[in-house]
């Protein structure tokens, strides 16, 4: 026996490493990777706007909450205050209007939705505490996001409606398997701002090739929310990593700049008659900026209708949650659809209490990401993750504009931002 060996037999054996965890890791980073993939799989749609990406957000949820209790991990729940409180004023909402036909079912399935979307986010910010999950998910959302876009471009080469997601209604806006030009705008919008601040790929011109193409599917859906939503986050990406590197008076001198370039070019710039004279020839002028006029007014005409039902409503606790085209069909209003508009759905159908709730959420993730955007934010192995942490911070920007324009509190990608956001501020806040 060598002395070695002598040496290594009286210290005792040494601990191995435990044969469970690398399985468990597997499992995890799997079911993990298969939700980010599975987000734009909202067509075919079941009961309460389910899709086939809830059975893999469910699994993701499960596989992460029996690993977080496995390693004795501590529960996460960014966000809880604002969303808890939010729950509350539907279910006030839908108690006190229950009377109503179809109230009561609507806020249950409002109420089981935001408890949804809540604990996918609690998941990724519980199990993101280590950056190797956070580096699976990261990695699942640019790659997949670049593949699906490539995709919707081939369905819309191929002329293949069900795989570009055109329609008779939509016009030429293509979005895939979302359903909603709209929602594919903001889907492939954040998956552009995560793709870019994780720097995935990691090969440059590998990267800007796949963020051409993510970019070519916002603009194939002729959503101009969505494409004003990638501008507004592309130029605050860009004035965030200035003000880490410069300061504040470079930044606001270079963020004044752009403002009275962007005004000099609205107010001098003859969009609308350039519009008017290429539409009829132009699909794609017709569909996108032809739109607008007719968008602006139905957003005014839906916000006056609203503002009506709110001055009109008898209580403080609001109509109930997802009720507001419902009543103004009731009401028989000359125009009736949904809010699109989540600080105007918060206080209408969930009262003061609503609208108390989505201003803190907005200062909950205002303040996280102020603090992931700090040089020192972010912790050093999650800093490598996602070394421009900065333009998470845009796309929640640019998803807090979006809200104006219709609502995005209940899109599933977007609570996978926020849940990202908050995995990257705890790991700053532990150093």
């Amino acid at each position: 026996m060598t002395a070695t060996t002598t040496a290594a037999t009286a210290a005792g054996p040494r601990p191995g490493p435990v044969a469970v965890r690398p399985a468990r890791w597997r499992l995890l980073h799997v079911f993990v990777s298969a939700a980010v993939v599975s987000l734009p799989l909202l067509r075919p749609s079941g009961p309460g706007n389910s899709g086939l990406v809830d059975l893999a957000l469910l699994a993701a949820m499960l596989a992460g909450t029996v690993r977080a209790s496995a390693l004795a991990l501590p529960v996460r729940l960014p966000y809880a205050l604002p969303v808890g409180l939010a729950m509350a004023a539907g279910a006030v909402a839908a108690t006190v209007n229950g009377g109503q036909a179809g109230v009561v079912w609507r806020g249950t399935v409002a109420l089981a939705q935001d408890l949804f979307v809540f604990a996918w986010a609690a998941v990724i910010a519980t199990i993101g505490r280590d950056h190797r999950v956070l580096d699976v998910l990261c990695r699942a959302w640019a790659y997949s996001a670049t593949g699906w876009a490539a995709l919707m471009i081939i369905g819309e080469l191929a002329g293949v409606p069900w795989l570009s997601g055109i329609t008779e209604r939509d016009g030429i806006r293509a979005s895939l398997t979302l359903g909603d030009p709209n929602l594919a705008a903001s889907y492939f919008v954040c998956a552009l701002l995560v793709m870019r601040a994780a720097r995935r790929p990691r090969r440059t011109w590998a990267r800007r090739l796949a963020c051409a193409v993510v970019v070519t599917a916002v603009l194939l859906t002729l959503s101009n929310g969505g494409i004003l939503a990638m501008l507004v986050a592309t130029a605050l990406g860009g004035l965030f990593a200035l003000a880490r590197r410069r300061g504040a008076t470079v930044t606001l001198a270079a963020a004044a700049v752009l403002a009275l370039g962007a005004i000099t070019v609205v107010s001098t710039a003859d969009v609308t008659g350039w519009v008017d004279r290429t539409e009829q020839s132009s699909p794609w002028i017709r569909d996108s900026l032809g739109r607008e006029a007719e968008s602006s007014g139905s957003r005014s005409t839906v916000a006056a209708e609203t503002a009506r039902l709110w001055l009109e409503t008898p209580h403080p606790f609001g109509i109930g949650p997802a009720s507001t085209e419902a009543t103004l069909r009731a009401g028989q209003a000359p125009y009736v659809k949904e809010a699109h508009d989540d600080y105007l759905a918060a206080v209408l159908e969930r009262g003061a209490l609503g609208g108390i709730a989505l201003a803190l959420l907005v200062a909950a993730v205002a303040v996280r990401a102020r603090r992931i955007s700090a040089a020192d934010g972010v912790g050093p192995q999650h800093r490598v993750v996602v070394p421009r942490p900065e333009l998470l911070a845009a796309a929640a920007v640019a998803i807090g504009l979006s809200g104006f324009i219709y609502e995005v509190l209940h899109f599933r990608h977007v609570w996978a931002l926020l849940g990202l956001i908050a995995a990257l501020e705890l790991s700053g806040r532990r150093r």
